[in-house]
């Protein structure tokens, strides 16, 4: 294991890798080897990619490849799209190369950039190469899109207003008699319906029914006109400058990311506003009180200060709970001391892991295999 270890730690495979892997004796490593194993397997997985994407740059006859491949040529043809990142996103994608970012988070910012011209494809690689590799797919994708909006606010805006006409809805069969719908819409309608959905569901008596079930039987009752009455909050956040007009700038939707400057002041519009002061990090700050209960201006403090997700490393889910970093009474009940998470994370850190905060707002995960976790606060 210890040479397998020193793989890891030289950052990309070697000649030698495979006869260390077939060395090992799985059976006999414990929860810090296997984490270190699964981790050396992402970095290999993520070489080959950009192995792959090397080559696909240099081959013109993509109909030998797909037969080679045993592929449809149409899905060969995408991948070698996707190539294009080698120039368009040279170091992001050298951190392909090192194994510190697979293929789908980098395709996925491929695919944000790609109406942007140079200068500002390089902009945004500029804000992304030093935290890319610590950010999940779906952190990566609203940070870029962030990034996107904010480097051309005009030509966001236009491209959000072409992509509703896209809205649709599709029918799919699925086995055992069952069928898939899938909606296509606006994001800020989207959040709405679902958040009304989620609080419908979790209005029903407790029975054998999942989360998930009852989310779809609630969704079919409105749809036959059952329930009618709407009332979730969303949370929008924006400049004064787009809320009067004065700028584009995106809103940010908490639980979704940034939305058009259009959409987001439609929402303003309908909803109580509140001031919230950016310190020098450009992160949320603070409310104070001495209860152990947070009020509910706390809570909707915590979600806008965390973007609507839960803040354990790694996870999208949106925030279910809140959850004393230093537990109560040893810490007060104020933003700095609170963070938002999912119902999962929440118990888990309760299960011998500690959380810490450092002054600009990053929290520290240390797992009980000791390895430490960071993940930062959200940036408006």
């Amino acid at each position: 294991m210890k040479e397998l270890t020193r793989e890891l730690e030289n950052q990309e495979p070697s000649g030698d890798l495979f006869d260390v892997i077939m060395g090992v004796d799985w059976a006999r490593l414990d929860t810090d080897q296997l984490v270190t194993a699964s981790i050396l397997a992402r970095k290999i997985k993520a070489f080959a990619e950009w192995v792959e994407l090397v080559a696909l740059r240099r081959i013109d006859d993509i109909t030998e490849l797909a037969m080679a491949l045993t592929e449809p040529e149409q899905t060969v043809a995408r991948r070698k799209e996707a190539s294009e990142v080698l120039e368009t996103l040279p170091r992001l994608a050298e951190l392909l190369r090192r194994g510190e970012l697979d293929f789908r988070r980098l395709d996925a910012v491929r695919e944000r950039v790609q109406h942007l011209s140079p200068d500002l494809v390089t902009q945004v690689e500029d804000a992304l190469v030093g935290v890319a590799a610590g950010l999940n797919q779906t952190q990566l994708c609203r940070k870029t899109t962030a990034l996107v909006a904010h480097a051309d606010p005009d030509g966001y805006e236009q491209r959000c207003r072409k992509a509703t006409k896209d809205r649709r809805v599709e029918f799919s069969p699925l086995p055992d008699g069952m069928a898939k719908l899938t909606w296509i819409l606006p994001a800020a309608d989207a959040h709405v319906v679902f958040q009304q959905l989620c609080k419908d569901a979790k209005a029903l008596p407790a029975d054998d029914r999942t989360t998930d079930q009852k989310r779809s039987d609630v969704l079919l009752d409105r749809l036959r006109g059952t329930n009618r009455d709407w009332n979730v909050r969303t949370f929008v956040t924006l400049s004064m400058e787009t809320l009067m007009g004065l700028t584009n700038n995106p809103g940010h939707l908490a639980g979704y990311g940034p939305i058009a400057a259009d959409a987001a002041r439609e929402l303003a519009m309908h909803g109580p506003w509140r001031g919230i002061l950016l310190d020098q990090y450009r992160h949320a700050t603070a409310i104070t009180t001495d209860t152990y209960r947070p009020t509910t201006l706390m809570k909707e403090f915590a979600h806008v200060a965390a973007g609507g997700t839960c803040t354990a490393p790694g996870c999208a889910s949106p925030i279910q709970e809140l959850d004393h970093i230093t537990p109560w009474p040893q810490g007060d009940t104020e933003p700095a001391n609170l963070q938002g998470l999912c119902r999962w994370h929440h118990h888990r850190k309760h299960d011998n892991y500690t959380v810490t905060r450092d002054p600009n707002g990053t929290s520290h995960w240390t797992t009980p295999t000791g390895r430490h976790y960071a993940t930062r606060p959200f940036e408006y």
